[in-house]
């Protein structure tokens, strides 16, 4: 028999109890994770679940813990997952006993941390949607005919490129206050409200707003500077350090 992926993978169906299950898959060139879990699903245990949409790293959907670091398992191909560089002092995840787990030649996979197991690899996003609607981000302008048209320059547009990028895709959530702190509005939403106050087609007035409702005590001032959210984040877009701009920024 030829050479197999081994996988050492989370199961939980929601009413408590956890464990780990093992499986092998052929090996295939250029296969992601997200490909791996389609074929043991497929060919192996039909009852896995997890979160996939678009299979490109635009939707964000199919985020997961991968050997203890928090990635995309579509954009993650199976053969560099040993030999990739891994992000510096990440928190430790723990989602239940893997003792037996053989790091050298088992692919560990797991849930986002710090949100609630809903079944296997599927988490409730509840809290990070509810969230993201209390910081209310997102583009609101009246129009009218003298200002028909919202424009902007090019180089208005280069101050907030990288934080447009933000996928909601969860990542970001393994950040320590995430999990000691239930009311952490959390580093997407953050960032996604500093994507607005940067934005130059907005008034004065609407940046005072947004800004007001994430520098309340559970906002900004919650984050302690870890920037893990920098770490993990898969487009770039360094939410730690849009919080800190917030901070810098606008002082209350």
């Amino acid at each position: 028999m030829g050479k197999k992926y081994k996988f050492l993978i989370y199961r939980n169906s929601g009413d408590g109890t956890a464990h780990y299950e093992r499986f092998e898959i052929p090996t295939f060139e250029g296969a992601s994770i997200l490909d791996a879990l389609f074929y043991i699903q497929d060919y192996n245990d039909s009852s896995l679940a997890f979160r996939y949409a678009c299979r490109g790293a635009i939707c964000g959907s199919c985020g997961m813990t991968i050997d203890k670091v928090p990635l995309l398992a579509c954009r993650t191909q199976i053969s560099t997952v040993k030999t990739a560089k891994k992000p510096i002092n990440l928190p430790e995840f723990k989602f239940g006993d893997h003792s037996d787990w053989d790091p050298e030649n088992e692919i560990l996979i797991e849930p986002l941390p710090n949100m609630t197991v809903l079944k296997d690899l599927v988490v409730d996003m509840g809290l990070f949607w509810n969230f993201y609607r209390e910081v209310k981000p997102f583009f609101e302008r009246e129009l009218n005919d003298n200002a028909p048209e919202s424009t902007q320059s090019p180089s208005q547009m280069k101050i907030i490129e990288h934080l447009v990028y933000c996928i909601l895709c969860g990542l970001c959530w393994a950040c320590p206050i995430s999990k000691i702190n239930p009311n952490y509005l959390g580093p997407a939403q953050l960032a996604k409200a500093e994507r607005f106050i940067s934005d130059s087609r907005i008034s004065k007035e609407k940046q005072n707003i947004i800004v007001s409702r994430v520098q309340k005590e559970e906002g900004v001032p919650a984050c302690e500077k870890y920037f893990v959210c920098n770490r993990v984040c898969p487009k770039g877009v360094r939410p730690g350090t849009a919080i800190k701009d917030i901070r810098d920024n606008w002082k209350k």
